[in-house]
C-alpha cells in the first residue's frame, strides 16, 4: 500500500511539474519570438529613417539641368542611396525608382535567396507586415520616396528575416525541453526516495495497527519533524496508550466484579450451609437465615450497579436517606462478618451511641464490611481489626473534634463533611498501614497497594465506599497519623426540633 501511494504521489507531482515546465517553455518561446520581432522592427525603422533623410539630397543631386529625373539618373540616385545603406546580417534594403528594384548585396541568407530568385515580397506601403515565403516568414517595411515638394518617385523596402529568430527560439525551446526532461528524471528519483522516507512512518503505523487488532499495543517511533506524518505518529501513540489503558481498565473491572461479588456470595453460601444444619425446631433461625440470604441477593444487585457507576465515574445511586439507628448497623455488620467466617474482627456494638443518623442502613453496613475485608486483606494473619461508632461535634471546618480523628486526614474528593453533630464509624487495624505514595489517591478507582500476586485486590473497595458515603451526605477520611490503617466515615446525626441529636432508648 505504501509503494502504491508513493508511486501515485510521485506520478501526480511529476505531472504537475511537467505541465509547469511546458507552460514555462511555451511562454519563454513566445517571449523570445516577441523579442526577436521587436529587434527586427527596430532595425527596419532605423534604416527607413536614415534613408528617408538622404532621399531629397540624392534625388536633387542626380537630377539633370533640365530638372527631370531620367531613368538613368534615378538608377544613379538609387545606387547612391544603397551605398550608404549596404544591408546587414539582420536586414536587406531595396529601392524602387524604376522598373527594376535596386537591392543591397549584403543581408541574411534567406533574404539573399529570395533576392536572387526575384521573389522578394512588396509589402504594404506605410506599414510593417509579416509575409510568409518559402524561406520562412519575412518582415517587410514599405514606404514612399518623396521629394521636397511631396512628389512620390518610388518606394523604399526594408526586409528583415524572422527565420533565424524562429530557429533560435525553437533551439531554446528544445534546450528547455531537454533540461526539463533531465530535471523531471532527477526529480522523479529524488521524489521517490523522499516519499519513501516520508512514508516509512506510515508503514510502521500500519504494522502497529495490525498488531493492535490482535491485542498487541505497540507504539511507533515518532519522527523529530512535527509535520502531518509526525503528528499522525504522535496521535497514534496517544490512541495506543488509551487503548492499553482501556484494556487494563476492562481487566481490572472484571477482577473487581469478581472481588466485590465474592463477598455476598460467600455470605450466602455460609448461611446456606447453616440452613442445612437446622432441625425441625429451628424455624426462627431458618427464617432469620432466609432473610439474610434475601438481603445478600439484593446486595448483589446493588453491588453490580455500584461497580458500574464507579467505573463510569458517576455517583452511586439510588440510596435511601432515612433515619438509621447506629447500633443496628453494627449488629448487621456482625452477622455478615460471621457469615464470611472472618476472624479477629471486634465490632463494638455495646459501646455504640444510641443515636439516629440519616442514611441507608444496608449501604452503611456494606461500606463497613468492605472496609473490614480491605483491612483483613492488607494485614498479616491474626492482626486485630476493630470497628466502633462514636459521637463527634463539629469544628470550624466541619471536621471531627474527637481525639481519634484530630490528625490530618486524606479525604475523598467529595463535598465537605456534614456540619453539626455527627457520628463517626471507625474501622482500624494495627497492620503496616497505607503506603504514603498511594495515600493521596487511595479513594480513586483501581488504586491498590498490591499490584500483583495471589492476594492482589481490585482497588475498587475504597472507591465504592467513598461513593456510597458521599451519596448519603457523609464523608470518608483516612487518618495518616495512625500506626496502622484507620478509615473514618462521618455521617450527620438526625436532630430534634431543639437541635439535639435524636436518640432511642
Amino acid at each position: 500500500m505504501r509503494d502504491r501511494l508513493q508511486v501515485r504521489v510521485t506520478v501526480v507531482a511529476l505531472a504537475v511539474m511537467a505541465v509547469t515546465l511546458a507552460v514555462v517553455a511555451l511562454v519563454t518561446w513566445r517571449l523570445i519570438d516577441a523579442a526577436e520581432l521587436d529587434d527586427v522592427d527596430r532595425v527596419l525603422e532605423q534604416v527607413r529613417g536614415d534613408v528617408a533623410e538622404d532621399v531629397p539630397g540624392e534625388l536633387a543631386a542626380a537630377t539633370g539641368v533640365d530638372g527631370v529625373l531620367s531613368p538613368a539618373e534615378a538608377g544613379l540616385a538609387g545606387r547612391r542611396l544603397l551605398s550608404g545603406e549596404p544591408g546587414s546580417d539582420v536586414h536587406l534594403t531595396a529601392v524602387v525608382l524604376g522598373p527594376t528594384p535596386l537591392v543591397t548585396t549584403a543581408g541574411p541568407a534567406a533574404l539573399r535567396r529570395l533576392r536572387d530568385a526575384g521573389t522578394l515580397p512588396a509589402g504594404e506601403v506605410g506599414s510593417v507586415v509579416t509575409v510568409p515565403t518559402d524561406q520562412g516568414p519575412v518582415r517587410v517595411l514599405t514606404s514612399d520616396l518623396v521629394t521636397d515638394d511631396g512628389t512620390s518617385l518610388g518606394q523604399l523596402r526594408v526586409y528583415g528575416s524572422l527565420a533565424e529568430g524562429r530557429a533560435a527560439s525553437r533551439d531554446a525551446l528544445l534546450r528547455i525541453a531537454l533540461a526539463g526532461g533531465v530535471g523531471l528524471l532527477v526529480g522523479a528519483v529524488l521524489l521517490l526516495v523522499a516519499m519513501g522516507r516520508a512514508l516509512r512512518p506510515v508503514a510502521d503505523l500500519a504494522a502497529a495497527a495490525r498488531g493492535t487488532g490482535t491485542g498487541e499495543h505497540r507504539r511507533v517511533p515518532e519522527p523529530e519533524r512535527m509535520d502531518e506524518v509526525g503528528t499522525l505518529a504522535h496521535e497514534f501513540n496517544g490512541m495506543v496508550d488509551r487503548l492499553a489503558a482501556a484494556e487494563q481498565q476492562r481487566r481490572e473491572l472484571l477482577a473487581s466484579v469478581s472481588h466485590e461479588l465474592r463477598t455476598p456470595l460467600a455470605v450466602a453460601q455460609g448461611h446456606l450451609e447453616m440452613f442445612t444444619a437446622f432441625g425441625p425446631g429451628d424455624a426462627d433461625a431458618a427464617r432469620e437465615t432466609a432473610e439474610v440470604l434475601r438481603r445478600e441477593l439484593e446486595r448483589l444487585g446493588r453491588i453490580v450497579e455500584d461497580l458500574t457507576a464507579v467505573t463510569r465515574g458517576v455517583e452511586v445511586g439510588p440510596v435511601q436517606r432515612e433515619p438509621v439507628f447506629v447500633p443496628d448497623v453494627l449488629e448487621q455488620l456482625v452477622l455478615r462478618v460471621q457469615g464470611l467466617g472472618l476472624e479477629g474482627v471486634d465490632v463494638a456494638v455495646a459501646g455504640a451511641p444510641p443515636v439516629v443518623v440519616v442514611g441507608d442502613e444496608d449501604r452503611l453496613t456494606q461500606c463497613l464490611l468492605a472496609l473490614v475485608i480491605n483491612a483483613r486483606t492488607h494485614t498479616p494473619a491474626g492482626t486485630p481489626v476493630r470497628v466502633r461508632a462514636e459521637e463527634a461535634g463539629a469544628g470550624p471546618t466541619g471536621r471531627s473534634t474527637a481525639g481519634s480523628t484530630a490528625a490530618p486526614a486524606a479525604h475523598g474528593p467529595g463535598a465537605p463533611g456534614p456540619a453539626g453533630p455527627a457520628v463517626l464509624l471507625v474501622v482500624e487495624d494495627d497492620g503496616p498501614g497505607i503506603d504514603p505514595e498511594v495515600l493521596p489517591r487511595v479513594f480513586e478507582p483501581f488504586v491498590t497497594t498490591r499490584p500483583g500476586g495471589a492476594r492482589r485486590t481490585s482497588g475498587l473497595g475504597l472507591a465504592v465506599v467513598r461513593s456510597l458515603t458521599e451519596a448519603q451526605g457523609g464523608t470518608v477520611e483516612v487518618d495518616p497519623s495512625w500506626p496502622g490503617a484507620r478509615v473514618v466515615l462521618r455521617l450527620p446525626v438526625e436532630q430534634a426540633d431543639d437541635g439535639s441529636a435524636t436518640m432511642l432508648p
